[in-house]
């Protein structure tokens, strides 16, 4: 015995829209398929106008739309700057930390090279630290001043475009 179903005979009305099909070619305007639904008709015309609500207008021409951004790409730009030179601040401050930082503990490199005894050892590490420390405490709070410096010259041009200023 196989397992093969025998294929399903088509329904009726299958039938008919296949009975009903023109030959390719005619110049009838009627669609392909007898009783095709309204859609296929509707493709074929154009599309209706558009019209804006009460209030708003069409849309305005590219000139209009180009004068209304630059006043905002230039506060935008006034904002990056101000953040540009606030970085350039910053990487100045860090790189001065870094060369303090270096000559200090090469100061002290050349100290123990020259110490006598472990007591001078300690003394010139705790030196060290105590200086290292301070420089990081300096060095924070002046990098503190210079984000907020740069936070605020930054946003000055956006908050204008909302104050008016």
């Amino acid at each position: 015995m196989s397992d093969v179903k025998p294929r399903r005979v088509p329904r009726e009305s299958v039938r008919q829209e296949i009975a009903s099909v023109e030959p390719i070619g005619t110049d009838a305007a009627a669609p392909v398929v007898a009783g095709a639904p309204a859609a296929l008709d509707a493709m074929s015309s154009p599309p209706e106008p558009v019209i804006a609500p009460a209030g708003l207008t069409a849309i305005e021409p590219l000139e209009a739309r180009a004068a209304a951004a630059d006043p905002v790409w230039g506060a935008i730009a006034d904002a990056h700057a101000a953040l540009a030179h606030g970085f350039e601040a910053m990487a100045l401050e860090c790189t001065g930390w870094t060369k303090s930082g270096v000559a200090a503990t090469t100061d002290a490199a050349v100290a123990i090279l020259g110490a006598r005894s472990f007591a001078e050892i300690v003394e010139i590490n705790a030196a060290l630290t105590r200086r290292g420390i301070d420089a990081v405490i300096e060095s924070s709070a002046r990098l503190s001043e210079i984000s907020l410096k740069a936070a605020t010259e930054a946003s000055r041009p956006m908050l204008a475009r909302f104050v008016g200023t």
